[in-house]
């Protein structure tokens, strides 16, 4: 699935996808796939896939930053990181 970056929750490390078709989606730092964390921004388009958590709900895995596909990075600086 696609979508992009809605909400992030720095202190907790999660955040929200808002799915191209319209759902929002709750992934968590772990769910990352390739692009790490604090490389993402609120807007940021991402691929993902769809799991159903017991306890949580529908949940994002696998998420990748759409640049980090072919580069397996975000695409940024990473002079901007200590």
């Amino acid at each position: 699935m696609k979508g992009r970056v809605a909400q992030l929750s720095r202190g907790r490390l999660c955040g929200v996808i808002r799915a191209d078709d319209g759902a929002r989606v709750f992934f968590h730092a772990r769910d990352l796939d390739v692009t790490k964390y604090n490389d993402i921004e609120v807007g940021d388009i991402v691929t993902f896939e769809l799991i159903d958590d017991r306890v949580s709900g529908p949940r994002a895995t696998r998420v990748r930053a759409k640049d980090a596909q072919a580069t397996g990075t975000t695409g940024r600086s990473s002079s901007a990181r200590a």
